[in-house]
């Protein structure tokens, strides 16, 4: 088993629910997260604030077989070197030795 990762910018949460459909994933969590860039932590510094930060995000994670682990991540590798935007979506993916 793979607990795989993704995170995107607000606007690309769609296609990665689509990329989870696409490949089966019937159950994953979502959180939206505010994302920084180096940037963000120059004006705002790094500890927590309720300033504005321009960049939102959504971090997914699915618990998955590993061969669909594998195809999801290919998926995302291709994704990325296509894609041009400062923010393309990403993932990791590690090991689950034991899930209850």
């Amino acid at each position: 088993m793979k607990l795989i990762g993704m995170m995107s910018l607000e606007e690309d949460k769609e296609k990665v629910h689509e990329l989870f459909e696409r490949h089966g994933v019937q159950i994953f969590s979502e959180t939206e997260i505010k994302g920084h860039t180096l940037s963000t932590l120059e004006k705002h510094g790094w500890w927590p604030t309720d300033r504005s930060v321009p960049v939102y995000s959504s971090l997914c994670f699915a618990v998955l077989p590993g061969l669909r682990a594998d195809e999801i991540m290919t998926e995302i590798e291709k994704r990325a070197e296509q894609d041009t935007s400062p923010h393309p979506i990403r993932a990791f993916q590690v090991d689950v030795e034991r899930m209850i």
